[in-house]
């Protein structure tokens, strides 16, 4: 079966013409795509009541009670499609939604589209959002996350230096997420957990939890403290940036780090943690970097298969740090009481300097999932 009818009008959005050709509904949109459409699509998508649960955004019915049902008619007006079935089912399109399921268009539309970036010449582009705006305003928190999206950093000043005032922050940011350091936390030289982190000695650029199944999304710090010493600036590090100049520069080390998966391990009293992945994180579809998982400190010791892996292993993870190493890549500034400082722990890589004196910093976890979400109701990703 296969019939062809157009209108005239042109507007967005709107049906132009429809061909049905076997079991395939091609939908031709004036001034817009031609997206095809298999049937069997067109009955899973099926929002009436039977269907569709429309106060919960949810499917009605499993995927085995989908029926291997055909179409009998189908009528179109520029704003709609009604399909008639053989099993006496009537099913109804919006254009509008139909309208967002061309595939290269859709694809798009969820990428992230991160701005990269080398040294301090981002300072200027970081959002800088006072505490009060933040939390009482929609925009402002756009601000706050639009410039994590990206940069993968923002900043909330006007803080108070203390635990409780900086916890509110972090629930704003999408929910703590808890984990064995806490739900929030506090680190100074005491040696609460078995991580370098509880010292004063300097810290090489990193991203935190490569050790455990997904690390958290965002890392918030705030130094609350910082009196009698000296030193302890932190360094930040677009982790895109260095993977995408590794890729241009050494090919096979990034084609290593992609695909080899490297243990990463975190061991304290009564815990053991360890996950295998690459360092460089891919999208499949889109071939776009997805999350860096780079540490020299929680590198698990590991066996290799063959000695040009080992040796590819100690390369390319040489190569990629020379450019998270690298000054001019580097952008180094003190946290001081009042500043809240809001990484994507996917993509940055921060670090410190040592330092001298009593110095408290106190934060939390975000996870990925909360923290997208967040940014998703704000209607700046899809």
């Amino acid at each position: 079966m296969e019939f062809s009818v157009g209108f005239n009008e042109n507007s967005a959005k709107k049906i132009e013409n429809v061909i049905f050709v076997e079991r395939t509904v091609r939908v031709n949109f004036e001034n817009g795509p031609s997206i095809p459409f298999e049937d069997c699509w067109l009955r899973d998508h099926c929002r009436c009541s039977q269907c569709y649960h429309a106060n919960t955004f949810q499917r009605a019915k499993h995927i085995l009670e989908l029926p291997d049902s055909k179409i009998l008619t189908l009528q179109f007006d520029k704003n709609s499609l009604t399909i008639e079935w053989d099993d006496k089912h009537t099913t109804e399109f919006k254009a509008d939604f139909l309208s967002q399921f061309d595939y290269k268009t859709w694809k798009n539309n969820r990428r992230l589209k991160p701005r990269l970036w080398r040294g301090c010449n981002v300072a200027d582009r970081i959002a800088k959002v006072h505490v009060d705006e933040f939390l009482d305003s929609d925009d402002s928190s756009k601000e706050v996350f639009q410039s994590l999206l990206d940069y993968g950093v923002a900043f909330i000043t006007g803080v108070q230096p203390s635990a409780e005032a900086t916890e509110t922050v972090c629930k704003a940011l999408g929910g703590i997420q808890h984990t064995i350091f806490g739900a929030t936390w506090e680190f100074t030289t005491v040696a609460d957990h078995a991580d370098t982190a509880y010292t004063n000695l300097p810290l090489a650029a990193h991203n935190d939890n490569i050790y455990w199944t997904e690390a958290a999304g965002l890392q918030i710090l705030h130094c609350i403290e910082h009196t009698n010493g000296t030193g302890g600036e932190t360094i930040l590090v677009d982790g895109f940036y260095g993977a995408t100049c590794l890729k241009e520069d050494h090919p096979e080390d990034y084609e290593f780090l992609t695909t080899y998966e490297i243990e990463g391990e975190y061991i304290e009293r009564r815990h053991h943690f360890t996950h295998s992945a690459p360092v460089i994180q891919i999208d499949k579809n889109t071939e776009d970097i997805k999350q860096i998982r780079f540490n020299v400190y929680d590198r698990s010791a590991m066996a290799f298969r063959s000695g040009r892996d080992c040796r590819l292993y100690y390369r390319s993870l040489k190569n990629l740090a020379r450019y998270y190493e690298n000054k001019e890549n580097q952008w180094i500034f003190k946290l001081v009481p009042g500043l809240v400082m809001v990484i994507d722990n996917f993509r940055l890589l921060h670090g410190r300097n040592g330092f001298t004196g009593r110095r408290v910093l106190c934060g939390a976890y975000v996870s990925r999932s909360d923290w997208l979400d967040k940014a998703r109701s704000l209607n700046l990703i899809q």
